[in-house]
This record gives structure tokens, C-alpha cells and sequence, in this order.
């Protein structure tokens, strides 16, 4: 086992400039051979600046050979020589205490101080994970990978996460890999999935292509014909968002009225008591009575204007009523579902419990999708609120396509969505709340989100406005890293943050079985042509129905 974190066959320059930030050294040489693995001075690789200081833990940012010119004296006079000058530019990630790894530094390395590469054996001595001892981490490489890569499962799942990267460059893949890994590794997560595009059930059994019933019998896939979101959980806000009422009119006093009037009933015939009753109080009200009630009044009013504001109302509430777009929110009215059963429903925690559960949203007009997610936010958010101990049932969130409903910039169709979600970000933390972003347009995404992200797994990112983003959410050493993220492959990230001892790049083992979100084969639809069960009046069908189910 490797004791030292200087091996003299890895020593390969000496520092010449030091200014806090950065190293510059120059090396004598550029490559090493040590127990028959060769270690090259690349972009990324760790090394260790060892003297009297201690042990300084370092990655390579920039490797350059130069050209300096000297004066030699020769017999004949005196010649110009110019010599090549091997220049390394290295980033301070941390020291090394008792052979462990440990951010920051007390005293920088000295002028003329010796570097050493680390090989894989001593980067893993440093990082220290005895998974006997450590049952917070999991790997997710592959076993396979020489530089087997560990994750804290705490401090990923606790302190959000923000998974970025350019369409094709993996993210999908990364996420299931995530999620397949957690899901082998423990026995009891919580994770709700907010699925844009329908893409993730398959890499989790449920396709019969690609079986996996470990992964399906701990695995609840809501599709959208199934999923729905009861109206009456809705508070007064997401209530006037949804259906398109105007909260700065006296439309929301009436309203709040109505529907509280409608909650105390329900709470008497239900015979729930002591509790305080609201219009936000998730407790069933019908809203063909709310409806009814607002005709009522408004036949008592005499005057047009004072009719005016129920008019409105109503149109507006039967509008969305009678929208089959917005049938989730009216599906379960005769069943009256309570808000136990609708956790018991999302979360999986009825008798027979599922562990990961898998939102299908993609049959869901884009006009409302950031009002659902932002409700159903915010209702797991007081679900843990109100939980007097947070490691109960620590949930997590994963918000896939997260630019669509938490932008940067402002709108009011925006605004719900966005205030919950943030608020989960600024104090989720606190009550056993994770979130996991996931998005292909980090610049176009919540600032206040992605700055309380504790992990940043940075994939393939080719926009300079995304490229920037990152950049300034990455500490200022590592902000040189971001530079390689065009040149990453497919399912390869750099990943720094709290959930990893040391910023690296991981190359994530292929998820198996894989989420539906391959490329679409052009080359062997267009020499095939169309399917022969192909229809096209099932598509339009489809299309006239919004339902996608089929």
C-alpha cells in the first residue's frame, strides 16, 4: 500500500512562481513510469507539491512548452542557443493532513519546492473511502475504470445538485446512471422524478425490450394518463394561476370566501376537528358547487357592475373545467382524494412501497407545466415542513429540463413555479429537501437555484453564456476547469462540489437498461421508410386528445 504522497520516480519539477491561486512550475520532464502505469502532465491530473510547507494537492490547468533564448560562449564568441522550457500551470485544490485529503491551505508551497505526480493508488489514498466505514458513498464508474470514482450520497442528495450539460452530451444517461446506482446501493430512497419528455421509466425496468424487475418492483411510473393533480390541493395563489383568474381584482377575496366556506363544510361532514381552515388548507371542496355559488351571487346582484366580477370568474373556471389539457386536475373529484392518499400516490407510500417514482409530464400543456411543478414542489416541501424530524422520509427532486420552468428571466407565468422552487433551494436543506436540476441551458436557469447547488456535475457544454455561467458559480480556482467542457465526451462531466473529495472528471458508467433518449436513427427510418402498423389517424387522434399515453 502506498505511504507516501512522494514517490521520487514521480517527481517530475520545481515551482518558480507562486501567487496564491496559482502554481507555475517547470518541469524537467512530462511524463513518468511508475509501477507500470505511465502518468502524463495532462490537463485535470492531480499532483503534489511536497516540501517543509507539507503537501499541497494540486490540478493541472495548462501544460505549454516554451522557447527562451541564452547566451552561450563559444571558441569562436558568443552564440545565441534556444533552449525549450516545459511550463505547467497548476490550480490549489487543497493539502493533504495524515495522507488524507482536506480543502484549503495554511501555508502555500515555497519557491523551488519539488511536484510529484499522484498515481491512481495515491489519489484514492488521499480521497479515503473504506466503504465498510463510509456507507454514505457509492461508485459510479464502472468497475472496471482505473480511477473508480465515489460520491457522497449525503451531501449530493442534501445539498442539491445541478447535473449540466448540451443536448447529446449525456445528461440523461448521467441521471439514470445516478439514480441505478443509488438504487443498488440502498435500500430505501426517496426520489420524485418530474419527467419532461417520458424518457426515464425504461432505465427502470418498465420496458419489455429491456426488463429489469429489480429496478420496476421499487419503481412507480405515473403515466399521464394516471397522473393527476386534485384542484383542491392548490392554495389561493396556484389556484388563481391555474385557472387564469386576476389576483390583484377583488376576483380573490370572493373566491377566498367561497372556497373556504366549501372547506369548513367538508372538515364538518368528514368530521375533522381542531384544525384551522383556510382557503389553502388541502381539504376537498366541489368545484361545480363553488360554481354554482358564484351564479348565486351573482343573480343576487342587480347592478352590471357589481355582476361583473362573477361573470368573470366563472367563465374563466369553466373555461379549464371543460379543457380536456387540464384533466389531471379534475380526475379524481368523486373519489374526494385526501392528501395521505395523493402522497401515498406520488411518493409511494402506501403498503406496497415505491422508492423511486417517476412523474410522466409530457402530455402537459406547456402554458401550465411550471404551475404543476411549482404545486407539487411546494406540497413536498410542507409535506417535510411539517414533519417534526427531517430524516424520516429524506425526499429528493429531480427537475429535468428545469429552464422551462424556472428561467432566469422573470414572467409571471413563471413566478409560482420559481418562488417554490427557490425556497425549496434556500431552505430545503433544513427539512430533508433535495433537489437535483437538470438542464442543457444553464445560463437560461434560476441564478438563485443554481448558486445553492452544493455539486455541479458539468457534462459537454459548447454556449459561452453557459460556459460563463458556470464559471462564475465555480470557486475561483476551479474556474480554469470549465475550459475543457466542449471537449468532454458523451457521458463525461467534471464534477466538483461537496459531494466529491476531489474535482475530477468521471466518465459515469452506461446506465443498464438505458432511459428512452437516444438519438433518433435517421439513417435506417430513411432507407426502411415507415413502420407498417404506422397510423396516422392514431396521431392525429392523439394530437386532438392530447394524450400521449397510447
Amino acid at each position: 500500500m502506498t505511504t507516501t504522497l512522494r514517490e521520487e520516480a514521480l517527481k517530475f519539477g520545481k515551482i518558480k512562481e507562486v501567487d496564491g491561486a496559482e502554481i507555475i512550475l517547470h518541469a524537467d520532464v512530462l511524463e513518468r513510469e511508475f509501477s507500470g502505469t505511465k502518468l502524463c502532465a495532462e490537463v485535470g491530473a492531480y499532483v503534489n507539491c511536497g516540501g517543509s510547507h507539507g503537501n499541497t494537492i494540486c490540478t493541472i490547468n495548462k501544460v505549454q512548452i516554451t522557447e527562451v533564448e541564452k547566451t552561450k560562449r563559444t571558441e569562436d564568441g558568443i552564440e545565441i542557443v534556444r533552449e525549450e522550457r516545459k511550463v505547467v500551470t497548476l490550480t490549489i485544490l487543497g493539502c493533504a493532513i495524515h495522507g488524507k485529503f482536506s480543502r484549503g491551505t495554511k501555508r502555500l508551497p515555497t519557491i523551488n519546492c519539488d511536484t510529484y505526480f499522484l498515481s491512481s493508488t495515491q489519489v484514492n489514498q488521499l480521497i479515503g473511502i473504506d466503504l465498510e466505514e463510509n456507507k454514505e458513498h457509492f461508485c459510479v464508474t464502472d468497475i472496471s475504470d482505473d480511477n473508480q470514482t465515489y460520491l457522497n450520497l449525503d451531501k449530493l442528495m442534501g445539498r442539491h445538485t445541478a447535473i449540466l450539460g448540451t443536448t447529446g452530451s449525456g445528461k440523461s444517461c448521467t441521471v439514470a446512471s445516478i439514480v441505478q446506482s443509488i438504487l443498488s446501493n440502498y435500500e430505501c430512497p426517496r426520489i420524485l422524478f418530474f419527467d419532461i419528455h417520458n424518457e426515464y421509466p425504461s432505465a427502470f425496468g418498465h420496458n419489455p425490450d429491456s426488463p429489469h424487475e429489480s429496478f420496476k418492483s421499487r419503481t412507480n411510473s405515473i403515466t399521464w394518463s394516471e397522473f393527476s393533480l386534485p384542484y383542491w390541493f392548490l392554495d389561493l395563489e396556484e389556484f388563481f394561476g391555474v385557472y387564469n383568474l386576476e389576483p390583484g381584482s377583488n376576483q380573490k377575496a370572493i373566491i377566498k370566501r367561497l372556497i373556504t366556506k366549501l372547506k369548513e363544510k367538508e372538515a364538518k361532514t368528514q368530521e375533522i376537528d381542531n384544525i384551522i381552515v383556510s382557503a389553502d388548507t388541502p381539504i376537498f371542496f366541489d368545484i361545480d358547487t363553488l360554481l354554482e355559488n358564484l351564479n348565486d351571487e351573482k343573480d343576487s346582484h342587480k347592478n352590471a357592475t357589481d355582476k361583473k366580477p362573477y361573470e368573470s370568474i366563472i367563465l374563466k373556471i369553466q373555461a379549464v373545467r371543460h379543457d380536456t389539457r387540464y384533466s389531471f386536475l379534475h380526475r379524481k373529484i368523486d373519489d374526494k382524494t385526501s392528501i395521505v392518499e395523493y402522497f401515498e400516490f406520488i411518493l409511494g407510500l402506501g403498503e406496497n412501497e415505491k422508492y423511486l417514482n417517476i412523474l410522466d409530464l409530457s402530455g402537459l400543456p406547456a402554458e401550465v407545466r411550471a404551475v404543476c411543478v411549482g404545486v407539487i414542489s411546494r406540497l413536498c416541501f410542507d409535506f417535510k415542513y411539517w414533519d417534526l424530524d427531517p430524516e424520516n422520509i429524506p425526499l429528493n427532486l429531480v427537475l429535468e429540463e428545469a429552464h422551462t420552468y424556472i428561467p432566469e428571466e422573470s414572467d409571471s407565468k413563471y413566478n409560482i413555479a420559481k418562488e417554490r422552487v427557490e425556497r425549496i433551494a434556500k431552505e430545503g436543506r433544513k427539512y430533508g429537501v433535495g433537489l437535483t436540476i437538470v438542464t442543457q441551458r444553464p445560463s437560461n436557469v434560476s441564478t438563485t437555484v443554481l448558486s445553492q447547488c452544493g455539486t455541479y456535475i458539468a457534462l459537454r457544454l459548447t454556449n459561452d453564456l453557459d460556459q460563463n455561467k458556470i464559471k462564475r458559480l465555480l470557486p475561483d480556482t476551479l474556474a480554469g476547469q470549465v475550459n475543457f467542457l466542449p471537449s468532454l465526451r458523451d457521458g463525461e462531466a467534471f464534477v466538483s462540489g461537496d459531494s466529491i473529495n476531489l474535482p475530477r472528471k468521471v466518465q459515469f458508467k452506461v446506465p443498464n437498461p438505458m432511459p428512452r433518449s437516444n438519438d433518433v436513427k435517421y439513417h435506417r427510418s430513411w432507407k426502411l421508410g415507415k413502420p407498417s402498423e404506422y397510423s396516422l389517424s392514431s396521431l392525429m387522434d392523439s394530437w386532438y386528445k392530447q394524450d400521449k399515453s397510447k
